[in-house]
């Protein structure tokens, strides 16, 4: 739970720091949002606003999850180390930020406001899914379970609860497997 809380402040604190800087940069080489003459004039002003702010997003959350699992084996308050469902949270965060990352190069590049076509994004978001969704099925801990099921369930861990409409009790007990 203390790398969850060290990571989210670090997390916060790079993001909050690094942005401008990331934005400084950017500006300075001149990768902005190209506008449109055709459009509205209020869009004008948006001419030169840098793309690409999930990359410091990004960057942040990798950087604070590595030094805040860093800070608690250092310190001895865990030996279990990074987890294999945040690696795989992590690799899914990244992949999706690829996307993005080559949806905004595609328009700075082509110098027009459109990025990738539409398919091009669904083929890469569906990409970046399907091998989160099947590696998330292969790695299974010491009993067994895997970060990722086959079954769709919105009470995955509950031992019963009682429907207050219908009165019925759902969830497994000893005796059975589904509704009672």
């Amino acid at each position: 739970m203390i790398a969850v809380v060290i990571g989210a402040m670090l997390g916060l604190l790079l993001t909050l720091f690094g942005t401008p800087l990331f934005i400084r940069f950017l500006e300075a080489r001149g990768y902005g949002q190209f506008i449109r003459d055709d459009g509205p004039t209020s869009h004008h002003l948006k001419r030169g606003t840098p793309t690409m702010g999930g990359a410091v997003i990004i960057l942040a959350v990798l950087l604070a999850y590595g030094i805040a699992h860093s800070i608690v084996l250092l310190f001895g308050e865990s030996t279990s180390g990074p987890t294999v469902s945040g690696l795989l949270l992590l690799l899914l965060m990244v992949g999706m930020g690829l996307v993005g990352f080559f949806d905004d190069a595609a328009k700075i590049t082509k110098k027009q406001s459109l990025g990738l076509g539409p398919w091009s994004k669904i083929t890469g978001q569906l990409s970046v899914g399907s091998a989160f969704g099947i590696m998330a099925l292969l790695f299974p801990n010491a009993q067994g379970q895997t970060p990722g099921m086959t079954m769709v369930s919105f009470a995955r861990r509950s031992h019963g609860w009682t429907l207050p409409s219908s009165g019925r009790s759902w969830g497994r007990s000893s005796s059975s497997s589904g509704p009672t």
